[in-house]
């Protein structure tokens, strides 16, 4: 990940298990893209967060109003928000102690 990249907002990874792969990759200005004999040429990554994260801050400015105006709106649940917590707590401390940590 790098905020600061000469060519735009790189945010990509890429995630390997067992059972598969889960992998996000970097949104580009537009969607244009030119092919020639030479290789193919894109557009330049978007460049700032409200560019690359309009539509996700909207959506949960959405949800958090549907919460506030209608009952039980709210589009997690506790067990989500505990098994996230999880996650997080493991991947500290594999990085802590610099070893694998099941979950």
């Amino acid at each position: 990940m790098s905020r600061s990249a000469l060519y735009g907002y790189d945010q990509r990874t890429e995630i390997f298990g067992t059972l598969g792969l889960a992998s996000v990759g970097n949104q580009h200005s537009n969607s244009t893209t030119i092919a020639t004999a030479n290789g193919f040429l894109q557009p330049k990554l978007k460049h700032s967060f409200p560019q690359r994260f309009d539509q996700a801050f909207n959506a949960e400015l959405d949800a958090f109003a549907d919460t506030i105006l209608f009952e039980n709106a709210w589009p997690i649940s506790r067990e989500d928000c505990v098994k996230v917590q999880n996650i997080a707590d493991a991947a500290k401390l594999s990085s802590q102690e610099n070893r694998v940590v099941d979950l």
